[in-house]
């Protein structure tokens, strides 16, 4: 009995011990190494703040194996891109895997530098020639060729100007600096007894023509503030011919309408450049001066918005633009079909060899005896002694008193 009792015993012991050894196998085939990531499955990083490795931790059913963890790493927070980060682990002849996705993003922008720093000055009538600024960017390197820059810096008026300057990178970030340039001191001596011939609310089917026709005679240029021409296809062949003659377009406004224009500041900026807008469209043109419809001197604003041209005369030049009222006034604008001999009378009576001359006229279809009033006032000019300019950039400004 002993002996089948042992018997007994050494097959339980036995059945027991492949059972357990068939349950260890089990195990084993059953477990895997698990792997679980620190922080987010997906990550985002800039550029600016770079990527850190959270890491992982890696167990073998309840046994630590994260020492066991290989990383491969193929993020370079100096680049933006999408990348992956694996995690391998290897334990008892078992391996797992995890993969995390960082995005490096770049939300920082360029950063600007001044050449010559944010200030400068400058005298009266010296030029301003603008030192530029170079800009790099953390992902786009050098963008200083990207760089725009707005601002009007009137050098024959005293006072402080701002220039800003712009610039954006492919991924969308801006930046933006400013310089302040002061036109201060004794004036710079220049040559006086010039004659900017100006004619406003133009081009016209009719005067227009006939005034270019006249200064191709005499070889002189001019400046025309001009209004929307529309679609009207010879208008636009007239401002080419202008532009062709040597002749500069500027801006009056879509509209000449006081009760629409002078309502807000953002109505008034609108009606210039837009129409400064189709001028480049249409005609592949950059018109940077204009003239306020009634000066910047006006007092009928008033009626639609109260202190708004002490705002405009600013703005308009952080725009860009070259405002010009006008110091001899043909007197065309108090009717129409002036007398031409009236006309000519008021540019000769209005008009010194002791400084700059913005003569105001018009070209509007209303004007007629002003095209025929031209020939007069060009020849006596010349036989004065006086030269013709069309405007430039660096053109003197007449500006009068705002009144509102």
């Amino acid at each position: 009995m002993r002996t089948k009792n042992s018997r007994k015993k050494i097959v339980i012991l036995i059945v027991v011990l492949l059972l357990l050894a068939a349950a260890a196998v089990l195990f084993y085939m059953l477990t895997t190494p698990r792997i679980t990531l620190n922080g987010d499955r997906k990550m985002e990083v800039t550029m600016a703040e770079g990527y850190t490795e959270p890491g992982a931790e890696a167990s073998f059913s309840f046994k630590d194996i994260t020492g066991h963890i290989e990383i491969d790493s193929q993020v370079n927070d100096g680049k933006v891109g999408t990348y992956t980060v694996t995690y391998t682990v290897n334990y008892l002849r078992k391996t797992a895997t995890a993969k995390r996705t960082v995005n490096v993003v770049d939300r920082e922008p360029p950063v600007i530098t001044l050449t010559e720093g944010d200030r400068i000055s400058i005298r009266p009538g010296q030029e301003f020639r603008d030192p530029g600024a170079t800009a790099i960017d953390d992902s786009d390197g050098d963008v200083s060729a990207n760089i725009t820059a707005k601002g009007f810096v009137d050098r024959y008026n005293k006072g402080d100007y701002e220039v800003d300057y712009t610039v954006s990178d492919s991924y969308g970030n801006r930046a933006k600096a400013t310089r302040t340039v002061t036109v201060e001191g004794e004036p710079v001596k220049e040559v006086r007894g010039v004659i900017y011939l100006t004619f406003d609310d133009g081009p016209s089917n009719n005067v227009t023509p006939e005034i270019l026709d006249t200064l191709e005679k005499y070889k002189v240029p001019a400046t025309f503030f001009i209004v929307d021409y529309g679609s009207d296809k010879n208008k636009l062949k007239t401002l080419k011919r202008a532009i062709a003659d040597g002749c500069t377009i500027a801006v009056h406004g879509s509209s000449h309408d006081y009760s629409k224009i002078y309502t807000s500041v953002p109505a008034f900026m609108d009606n210039v450049t837009s129409l400064r807008d189709k001028i480049k469209s249409d005609l592949d043109y950059a018109a940077f001066a204009m003239r306020f419809p009634g000066g910047s001197s006006n007092t009928v604003s008033k009626s639609y918005s109260k202190g708004i041209m002490k705002k405009l005369v600013k703005d308009v030049q952080k725009e860009g633009f070259m405002y010009n009222d006008w110091n001899v006034d043909s007197t065309d604008a108090s009717g129409n079909n002036i007398a031409v001999d009236e006309i000519v009378r008021s540019v000769q009576e209005r008009c010194s060899k002791d400084t700059f001359n913005v003569i105001l006229m018009h070209d509007s279809d209303a004007k007629g005896t002003t095209a025929r009033a031209l020939p007069a006032i060009i020849k006596w000019a010349k036989e004065e002694g006086y030269t013709f300019r069309a405007m430039t950039i660096n053109s003197p400004t007449v500006h009068h008193d705002v009144n509102n």
